[in-house]
Protein backbone atom coordinates (compact mmCIF):
# COMPACT_ATOMS: atom_id res chain seq x y z
CA UNK A 1 0.00 0.00 0.00
CA UNK A 2 2.86 2.68 -1.62
CA UNK A 3 0.73 5.25 -1.46
CA UNK A 4 -2.45 4.53 0.20
CA UNK A 5 -1.92 6.92 3.55
CA UNK A 6 -0.50 9.75 1.59
CA UNK A 7 -3.82 9.37 -1.02
CA UNK A 8 -6.27 9.20 1.86
CA UNK A 9 -5.04 12.06 3.65
CA UNK A 10 -4.54 14.22 0.57
CA UNK A 11 -8.41 13.17 -1.04
CA UNK A 12 -10.03 13.64 2.41
CA UNK A 13 -8.27 17.15 2.68
CA UNK A 14 -9.37 17.93 -0.76
CA UNK A 15 -12.72 17.23 -0.11
CA UNK A 16 -12.35 19.09 3.36
CA UNK A 17 -13.09 16.90 5.78
CA UNK A 18 -11.48 16.23 9.02
CA UNK A 19 -10.66 12.60 10.21
CA UNK A 20 -13.86 12.36 11.96
CA UNK A 21 -15.64 13.80 9.50
CA UNK A 22 -14.54 11.53 6.87
CA UNK A 23 -14.86 8.23 9.31
CA UNK A 24 -18.28 9.00 9.64
CA UNK A 25 -18.55 9.37 5.75
CA UNK A 26 -16.95 6.41 5.36
CA UNK A 27 -18.35 4.75 8.23
CA UNK A 28 -15.90 4.42 10.21
CA UNK A 29 -14.13 6.12 13.28
CA UNK A 30 -11.92 8.84 13.40
CA UNK A 31 -9.54 6.31 14.84
CA UNK A 32 -9.36 4.16 11.77
CA UNK A 33 -8.60 6.90 9.71
CA UNK A 34 -6.32 8.69 11.84
CA UNK A 35 -4.39 5.15 12.14
CA UNK A 36 -4.68 4.52 8.40
CA UNK A 37 -2.82 7.74 7.45
CA UNK A 38 -0.41 7.50 10.42
CA UNK A 39 0.39 3.73 8.42
CA UNK A 40 0.16 2.23 11.69
CA UNK A 41 -2.33 0.04 10.63
CA UNK A 42 -4.32 -0.77 7.17
CA UNK A 43 -7.56 -1.39 6.33
CA UNK A 44 -9.69 -4.18 5.72
CA UNK A 45 -10.81 -5.04 2.47
CA UNK A 46 -13.83 -4.11 3.37
CA UNK A 47 -12.88 -1.01 4.66
CA UNK A 48 -10.46 -0.12 1.49
CA UNK A 49 -13.79 -1.03 -0.63
CA UNK A 50 -15.95 1.31 0.97
CA UNK A 51 -13.13 4.34 1.49
CA UNK A 52 -12.88 3.58 -2.81
CA UNK A 53 -16.56 3.44 -2.95
CA UNK A 54 -17.16 6.90 -1.13
CA UNK A 55 -13.86 8.77 -2.83
CA UNK A 56 -15.30 7.11 -6.08
CA UNK A 57 -11.60 6.09 -6.85
CA UNK A 58 -10.68 3.14 -8.14
CA UNK A 59 -8.71 0.94 -5.67
CA UNK A 60 -5.61 0.57 -8.02
CA UNK A 61 -5.24 4.13 -8.00
CA UNK A 62 -5.75 4.53 -4.83
CA UNK A 63 -2.82 2.43 -3.20
CA UNK A 64 -0.72 2.33 -6.34
CA UNK A 65 -0.52 5.88 -7.70
CA UNK A 66 0.24 9.06 -6.33
CA UNK A 67 -2.70 11.13 -6.77
CA UNK A 68 -1.40 14.20 -5.23
CA UNK A 69 1.32 14.68 -7.92
CA UNK A 70 -0.82 13.89 -10.50
CA UNK A 71 -3.08 16.48 -9.58
CA UNK A 72 -0.34 18.68 -8.77
CA UNK A 73 0.92 17.83 -12.11
CA UNK A 74 -2.14 18.92 -13.64
CA UNK A 75 -2.44 21.94 -12.20
CA UNK A 76 0.65 23.41 -13.15
CA UNK A 77 -0.74 22.58 -16.59
CA UNK A 78 -3.90 24.03 -16.11
CA UNK A 79 -1.63 27.27 -14.54
CA UNK A 80 -0.30 27.51 -17.55
CA UNK A 81 -3.19 27.32 -20.41
CA UNK A 82 -4.08 31.09 -20.83
CA UNK A 83 -6.51 31.56 -23.52
CA UNK A 84 -5.31 32.39 -26.43
CA UNK A 85 -1.50 30.75 -26.04
CA UNK A 86 -0.68 27.46 -27.02
CA UNK A 87 1.23 26.02 -23.89
CA UNK A 88 1.52 22.57 -25.34
CA UNK A 89 5.23 23.44 -25.20
CA UNK A 90 4.59 23.92 -21.32
CA UNK A 91 2.97 20.68 -21.08
CA UNK A 92 5.19 18.79 -22.78
CA UNK A 93 8.31 20.38 -20.80
CA UNK A 94 6.49 19.35 -17.57
CA UNK A 95 5.67 15.79 -18.45
CA UNK A 96 9.36 15.77 -19.45
CA UNK A 97 10.60 16.75 -15.83
CA UNK A 98 7.55 13.97 -14.44
CA UNK A 99 9.00 11.40 -16.77
CA UNK A 100 12.40 12.33 -15.83
CA UNK A 101 12.22 12.15 -12.29
CA UNK A 102 10.29 8.59 -13.00
CA UNK A 103 13.26 7.39 -14.70
CA UNK A 104 15.72 8.44 -12.05
CA UNK A 105 13.80 6.47 -9.08
CA UNK A 106 13.67 3.63 -11.62
CA UNK A 107 17.42 3.73 -12.53
CA UNK A 108 17.50 3.54 -8.68
CA UNK A 109 15.40 1.00 -8.03
CA UNK A 110 17.34 -1.13 -10.42
CA UNK A 111 21.16 -0.22 -8.58
CA UNK A 112 19.36 -1.45 -5.27
CA UNK A 113 18.11 -4.62 -7.13
CA UNK A 114 21.71 -5.60 -8.55
CA UNK A 115 23.16 -4.19 -4.44
CA UNK A 116 20.39 -6.85 -3.20
CA UNK A 117 21.17 -9.41 -5.62
CA UNK A 118 25.43 -9.29 -4.99
CA UNK A 119 24.04 -9.11 -1.59
CA UNK A 120 22.46 -12.42 -0.99
CA UNK A 121 25.23 -14.08 -3.36
CA UNK A 122 27.59 -13.21 -0.46
CA UNK A 123 25.14 -14.29 2.38
CA UNK A 124 24.62 -17.72 -0.23
CA UNK A 125 28.14 -18.69 0.20
CA UNK A 126 29.09 -17.88 3.88
CA UNK A 127 26.38 -20.15 4.54
CA UNK A 128 27.40 -22.78 2.02
CA UNK A 129 31.03 -21.97 3.51
CA UNK A 130 29.66 -22.31 7.24
CA UNK A 131 27.49 -25.47 6.10
CA UNK A 132 30.67 -27.80 5.01
CA UNK A 133 33.32 -26.32 7.61
CA UNK A 134 30.94 -27.49 10.71
CA UNK A 135 29.85 -30.95 10.33
CA UNK A 136 27.67 -32.39 13.40
CA UNK A 137 25.37 -30.04 13.95
CA UNK A 138 22.36 -30.45 16.36
CA UNK A 139 19.04 -30.80 15.31
CA UNK A 140 18.00 -27.08 16.30
CA UNK A 141 21.00 -25.80 14.55
CA UNK A 142 20.37 -27.63 11.69
CA UNK A 143 16.07 -26.88 11.14
CA UNK A 144 17.65 -23.19 12.08
CA UNK A 145 19.71 -23.93 8.84
CA UNK A 146 16.78 -25.03 6.86
CA UNK A 147 14.76 -21.94 8.07
CA UNK A 148 17.65 -19.88 6.79
CA UNK A 149 17.81 -21.38 3.21
CA UNK A 150 14.04 -20.90 2.62
CA UNK A 151 14.28 -17.37 3.61
CA UNK A 152 17.22 -16.99 1.12
CA UNK A 153 15.52 -18.69 -1.39
CA UNK A 154 12.13 -15.90 -0.40
CA UNK A 155 14.51 -13.24 -1.15
CA UNK A 156 15.58 -14.42 -4.37
CA UNK A 157 12.29 -15.04 -5.61
CA UNK A 158 11.81 -11.08 -4.57
CA UNK A 159 14.68 -10.32 -6.57
CA UNK A 160 13.46 -12.31 -9.33
CA UNK A 161 10.50 -10.47 -9.55
CA UNK A 162 11.84 -7.10 -9.11
CA UNK A 163 13.82 -8.12 -12.26
CA UNK A 164 10.93 -9.31 -13.99
CA UNK A 165 9.52 -6.08 -13.28
CA UNK A 166 12.24 -3.76 -14.48
CA UNK A 167 12.42 -6.14 -17.81
CA UNK A 168 9.18 -5.28 -18.44
CA UNK A 169 9.33 -1.40 -17.92
CA UNK A 170 12.46 -1.09 -20.25
CA UNK A 171 10.24 -2.75 -22.83
CA UNK A 172 7.38 -0.53 -22.75
CA UNK A 173 10.12 2.33 -22.64
CA UNK A 174 10.91 1.07 -26.02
Amino acid sequence: MHYFAKNLKYLRRKMGMSQEEFGKFVGLNRGNIASYEKQTAEPSIMNLSRIGKHLKVELSDLIDKDLAGIDELISRIEDFDVEGQNTTGVAEELLMESLEEHQFKLKKFRKRTDEMASILEGFKQFHKFRMEKFGGLSDDVKKMALDYEKLLEVLEDVLSTNKHMLKLLDSNEE
